[in-house]
């Protein structure tokens, strides 16, 4: 799921210190990025010890609580967000993110993984709500989108035969429809930089990981990578609606908080 880095340093050269998110988001957002990027490391050393293809959950009993934890800091990041409508929707995509991430931690419960996949399913439609007002298109726009969906559909067919005999082809299948749109409205949104877009693409990348982990491989071999990439996303995502932006930001879309 990406490096451990996960942009923190380069953040004040792309305009992602400006004084448009309070102080309170830019502490909330830093530590969210040192706390995945942490709970990576102890990935890398988990699955080192451990035979290869091993679950890396259920190595503490906090483990579930302790990995939705960057969610749940930059939900706390994104209260602070001055446009009231985008608020809204980021705070509760990042609320069911974290949801979704610690369920995803208890993989001996046998419902865990349709209520996780449940969970993130809501969160993209969050997010989807937040990106649509501010999609514009443009040929690059479109043409990236395109690709993404060719992506998706490519994914569909692999994981098929899978999905068909485990009985999961009609809730994956409206994951991946949801992912898609959501991904795709990020590519379209008009923001000053490309830190949402980004994150989206990692998203749809660590969700088909997921997929390949689950579908195709029937192991956590990818249970590190996965991480760095979904850690990532939230982040830049998160980045993208916070940062870089000026102080009347969607004026006319949506209205300024208190």
């Amino acid at each position: 799921m990406g490096s451990s880095g996960i942009g923190l340093t380069g953040a004040s050269s792309a305009g992602m210190g400006t004084t448009y998110a309070s102080s309170r988001s830019r502490i909330a957002w830093v530590a969210a990025g040192v706390v995945g990027a942490a709970y990576g490391v102890f990935l890398v050393v988990t699955a080192a010890r451990l035979p290869s293809g091993a679950d890396l959950t259920g190595q503490f009993a906090l483990q579930p609580a302790v990995k939705a934890l960057t969610a749940v800091l930059l939900a706390v990041a994104a209260l602070g967000h001055r446009v009231v409508r985008e608020r809204r929707w980021l705070v509760a995509a990042l609320v069911f993110s974290a949801a979704g991430d610690s369920l995803l931690a208890v993989p001996w419960w046998e419902p865990s993984f349709v209520l996780g996949l449940g969970a993130f399913l809501v969160a993209h439609l969050c997010f989807l709500a937040a990106l649509l007002p501010l999609a514009r298109r443009t040929t690059p726009r479109v043409v990236a989108c395109a690709v993404l969906v060719v992506a998706c559909v490519a994914l569909l067919v692999w994981f098929w035969p899978r999905l068909v005999a485990e009985g999961m082809a009609v809730p994956v299948t409206l994951y991946i429809v949801v992912l898609g749109a959501m991904a795709c409205a990020a590519l379209l949104a008009d923001l000053p930089t490309p830190w949402t877009a980004l994150g989206a693409v990692c998203f749809a990348v660590s969700d088909g990981m997921i997929g390949i982990g689950k579908f195709v491989l029937g192991s956590e071999a990818l249970a590190v990578p996965i991480w760095f990439a979904y850690a990532a996303s939230i982040l830049l995502i998160t980045a993208g609606f916070l940062f870089g932006r000026g102080p009347t930001a969607s004026a006319g879309a949506a209205t300024p908080a208190e």
